[in-house]
């Protein structure tokens, strides 16, 4: 087994729980932008971080694991507090 195919098989075999936990403003970010559930945005997190391109049907509408993570990232940046703003 290559590094990369190790890389993949580990990362497929997360447990969507454990993502969840982990990753909570992310999840919630993909929920708003492409109208995911918990369960199909933590898949797209596992998927993107195992390379792959396709998700869900959802993802797929959307554009796929690397658009909808990216949309999300730069949605959670924009709405989140940003460092020496006043409280």
């Amino acid at each position: 087994m290559t590094t990369n195919s190790a890389r993949s098989a580990f990362l497929r075999s997360y447990h969507l729980p454990a993502i969840l936990v982990h990753y909570p403003r992310l999840v919630r970010a993909m929920q708003g932008i492409a109208m995911l559930s918990g369960i199909e945005a933590a898949a797209c997190i596992r998927d993107f971080k195992a390379g792959q391109r396709w998700g869900s049907e959802a993802v797929n509408r959307y554009g796929g694991t690397h658009k909808v993570a990216t949309d999300a990232w730069k949605h959670r940046r924009a709405i989140g507090p940003h460092l020496g703003d006043a409280a």
